[in-house]
């Protein structure tokens, strides 16, 4: 582990000049989101409440002690200051490097890395175990991996974004997938309900696959009738809404709201051209204990 020195920049000028807007509605608790260079609380009628300035960040999460987990490169942390207080980086930044990072129970850190193909858990001291390996992304291994999460049953999901294939890993077997779905582009994120269906988005869709590889549900971006491309976070919620983060989507939408029947509470969108990447999107409702992304 090397010494942690990093901080992020926290704008305090005038938050209202990032406002962004929600349309049809809007969300029933303020929105965290992160992308390219910046992440942000945002407030139910859009104002930006607090906002980072940061790097590529792929996956990000405000932590219950307000800190934010953050995988930009490299896994690691910031308290609310934006002073990093934990940090892991790779060895070989190939790739991008460290892509996706999840805060575990017992203070562990799941980290899937680029360079590598390698899923793991990292512990606070800097000890790597668990090791998952998968194939490295030929030619290109900025597209070996993009987000992984444990789930409650201690297995782990592990999207192979360049391979379009979702892997779920059986708590303790780290050398065999016990489930696999390929999907119809890259696989960016990936999260399981509480039936064990797992939820892709994979840019121009998002697919509900059962435990037996049926497809029990989809939402293409083409047939909603609304400017959404790129879907790329996702943030379930226990009532089976999902909230959508968008990447790249210029003058579309940034992030949504959907229910099961597909209809769309309310859509987002950053008022700043420069910041056009939700690529991680929770909702903060502090009833939510377990946040399913």
């Amino acid at each position: 582990m090397r010494i942690c020195l990093s901080i992020l920049i926290v704008l305090g000028f005038s938050l209202s000049l990032f406002a962004g807007t929600f349309s049809k509605g809007a969300p029933a608790a303020s929105l965290f989101l992160a992308g390219n260079n910046y992440l942000a609380k945002i407030g139910t009628d859009g104002t930006q409440l607090h906002r980072w300035s940061g790097g590529n960040n792929n996956d990000a999460w405000m932590l219950p002690n307000g800190n934010i987990l953050i995988a930009d490169g490299r896994a690691w942390e910031a308290d609310a200051n934006g002073k990093c207080v934990w940090e892991y980086r790779s060895e070989d930044n190939t790739g991008g490097a460290c892509y996706s990072a999840q805060r575990l129970a017992d203070g562990a850190t799941l980290i899937g890395e680029n360079s590598t193909g390698r899923v793991f858990e990292v512990t606070p001291t800097g000890e790597i175990r668990n090791i998952i390996q998968v194939p490295l992304n030929k030619g290109n291994r900025h597209q070996t991996l993009r987000m992984v999460r444990r789930l409650a049953d201690g297995s782990t999901l592990v999207c192979r974004s360049g391979a379009n294939i979702v892997e779920r890993y059986a708590p303790g077997v780290y050398d065999q997938p016990v489930w696999s779905q390929k999907v119809p582009g890259v696989a960016f994120a990936a999260v399981a309900d509480a039936e064990g269906n797992i939820y892709i988005s994979s840019l121009a869709q998002v697919q509900k696959w059962s435990p037996t590889n049926e497809l029990l549900w989809e939402l293409k971006a083409s047939e909603t009738g609304l400017p959404i491309k790129n879907m790329t976070g996702l943030h379930l919620l226990p009532n089976g809404h999902l909230i959508v983060g968008c990447y790249g989507y210029g003058k579309g939408i940034g992030a949504f709201e959907v229910t099961p029947e597909k209809e769309i509470l309310w859509t987002y969108r950053s008022n700043e051209p420069c910041n056009d990447s939700h690529m991680a999107v929770q909702l903060l409702d502090e009833s939510i204990q377990t946040p399913l992304r």
